[in-house]
């Protein structure tokens, strides 16, 4: 069987043809899927390297946030009363009360605890003082009890002139309220 040139022509093309299908669907196709395989692979590990970088921040902010939050309720803690109940805390007040008025020389005529009051987290402590003072050293007591260290609230104040030919000198009510964490309350 002789083969004519035209018909080898044919066969070596066809061959040819083959080989190029071969190699195309045998290595060329497997190369360029694993090509794209691995570019969508290093965009996910870029994606979720990128997650893990912002995680690593945020842990770093949220550990500066838990410092500086645990520093003001340190701050917080210091402006509570102290004592274990409301009659130990109220006795905190009072002494604070009676520093303030030895300091502004007013007359505390009494001093009175009244209930407790519960307030979400807190347990609310008033006392009602009953002092006679003039305006500027009525001033200067408030303002200690406003500006002190712990935190008090002036809640209820109520002013009388004690005599209208004199009206420099007073005589003041005033409820002074002080905050103890409610969980330390024992009754």
């Amino acid at each position: 069987m002789k083969i004519s040139p035209r018909d080898k022509k044919l066969l070596i093309a066809g061959i040819a043809a083959l080989g190029l299908f071969l190699l195309i669907k045998l290595f060329i196709f497997p190369l360029y899927d694993s090509y794209v395989e691995q570019k969508k692979d290093i965009a996910l590990k870029e994606k979720t390297k990128e997650k893990y970088l912002k995680f690593i921040e945020d842990q770093g902010k949220a550990k500066d946030a838990l410092k500086g939050s645990n520093k003001e309720e340190a701050t917080i803690q210091k402006s509570l009363l102290k004592g274990e109940t409301p009659s130990l805390a109220a006795a905190d007040i009072q002494k604070v009360i009676d520093g303030f008025a030895k300091e502004s020389k007013v007359d505390v005529q009494s001093v009175k605890v009244m209930d407790p009051e519960e307030k979400e987290n807190f347990t609310t402590i008033p006392v009602q003082v009953i002092f006679s003072s003039d305006l500027t050293r009525m001033k200067k007591f408030i303002q200690s009890i406003e500006t002190d260290r712990k935190l008090l609230t002036i809640p209820e104040l109520k002013i009388r002139v004690k005599n209208e030919t004199k009206p420099q000198d007073i005589s003041v009510t005033l409820q002074v309220a002080g905050f103890m964490k409610k969980g330390e309350t024992k009754n």
